[in-house]
């Protein structure tokens, strides 16, 4: 611990607000540029990229002063201050906005290290008891550059940062793998049941090669003759969701049963959630217990579908889509994604803007005939299995750092026992079969 010594982080770090609107309007933003972060995109191992922003060549050399280097750590400004995310070579070029702060390192200390360090649960604390704003906590440069800091030497720093980047790099890799896993399987639907250019008996694309088409009234559309079209409410169990009551604490207390809320149906997959309830609160309330494999849709503001790798619960806000012997999630989940702008569309409320669960049963649904679909699954089935795996090794992975970065930025754990550890996981982390979905 003598190794440590506490400084400001005006002494190794120089801190800059954004642009506020004055200088940056959001009609100037445009849709080909640079991309331009903002609160929302402030992820724990990377930024978000969903619906970024970008601004002019012409203003990006306007604003110069407010693009973004590799090893800045760019903060939240106002709402979820203790928010932070680290600029990668990936990123670096890009700007940030009025609602965040920059903070760049100098050659005094490691700013991997201080990304890391930003994470701890005193620090995050600390950011919220320094802020100001009654109603909304905020942030500016001034109690951002007063922040005290325990920090080792300079060497020690560096030797921390990487081993931790290693487990970064390795959740960041894998949530690509995902994405990508999850384009594949959503591409691989779309060809055979959007497009209808499954395999025919030749194993030429069905429709491009002349297959016999009929048009069915419902849809509007031609769809492969012998194949049915049902509302989905009639073809497959769905269910809607209930929150037990929060008074009783023997609901909550000491849960079993994962219970999700409607913002968490956003994970994909969902592997598990930050509430549980007890079968107490099952019994006596609306929610359900619904198996893995079911499709989850929010169904209030945004319309997101996820699928369960897990048994859960989940709130009002959302309905259950169940799987059958015939109609698996790879089949049901790529569907509903597609039916998400039309689901959009119905919305109604001002305050919430939500759809109902009537609107997801009455959806209509395709049903090619059982050998299509089996010869299907036998593709797509092993893709969501791959993501299920990926996304398990992460809460795993997030598990090992989240553990190790309090210990070894206090100098409870040294560098080499970190480095056994993360040795041990890695051999260890094999796919196993308690990862496997029932397909």
């Amino acid at each position: 611990m003598n190794d440590f010594v506490m400084v400001s982080l005006k002494d190794i770090a120089h801190s800059l607000t954004g642009p506020f609107g004055s200088l940056l309007h959001e009609s100037d933003y445009v849709e080909i540029g640079t991309p331009m972060v903002t609160v929302e995109h402030l992820g724990i191992e990377s930024f978000k990229l969903q619906n970024l922003p970008f601004v002019s060549e012409k203003d990006k050399v306007r604003l110069s002063k407010y693009i973004l280097k590799e090893g800045d750590i760019v903060f939240s400004r106002v709402g979820s201050i203790d928010r932070c995310t680290y600029v990668t070579q990936n990123e670096d070029g890009w700007m940030f906005s009025g609602r965040c702060l920059r903070v760049r390192v100098n050659e005094k200390a490691n700013a991997r290290y201080l990304s890391f360090y930003f994470r701890l649960r005193y620090f995050k604390q600390m950011m919220l008891n320094i802020s100001v704003g009654a109603t909304m906590p905020s942030l500016n440069t001034k109690l951002l550059d007063g922040i005290q800091l325990y920090l080792p030497t300079l060497n020690k720093q560096i030797q921390v940062a990487n081993l931790l980047t290693i487990l970064d790099n390795k959740i960041i890799l894998n949530n690509r793998i995902n994405t990508e896993l999850e384009s594949m399987a959503k591409l691989l639907y779309d060809y055979w049941f959007v497009q209808f250019d499954f395999p025919d008996e030749n194993g030429k694309p069905y429709k491009s090669s002349g297959g016999k088409m009929v048009f069915n009234q419902d849809l509007k559309r031609e769809i492969p003759v012998g194949w049915e079209v049902g509302f989905l409410g009639s073809i497959l169990k769905t269910s809607l969701g209930g929150t037990p009551s929060t008074k009783n604490k023997q609901y909550w207390e000491n849960g079993e049963f994962q219970w999700l809320n409607s913002g968490e149906i956003a994970n994909f997959p969902i592997i598990t959630s930050e509430l549980k309830i007890t079968k107490d609160a099952i019994i006596n309330s609306a929610t359900k217990l619904m198996p893995k494999g079911t499709v989850t849709l929010s169904i209030t503001r945004h319309i997101r579908p996820s699928i369960l790798a897990i048994d859960a619960c989940a709130n009002q806000s959302v309905v259950g889509v169940y799987e059958t012997e015939k109609i698996k999630s790879s089949y049901s989940y790529p569907l509903i994604c597609n039916e998400v702008p039309k689901y959009m569309s119905l919305r109604t409320g001002a305050q919430q803007p939500h759809i109902n669960k009537q609107t997801v049963d009455k959806t209509l649904m395709i049903l090619p005939s059982k050998e299509i679909l089996d010869k299907y699954y036998e593709l797509a089935n092993p893709t969501y299995e791959k993501i299920n795996i990926n996304a398990f090794q992460n809460k795993e992975l997030v598990g090992l750092r989240d553990w190790l970065l309090p210990m070894l930025m206090n100098g409870q754990v040294t560098v080499k026992e970190a480095e056994e550890k993360v040795n041990n996981f890695a051999m260890a982390a094999e796919p196993t079969a308690k990862y496997k979905t029932n397909q």
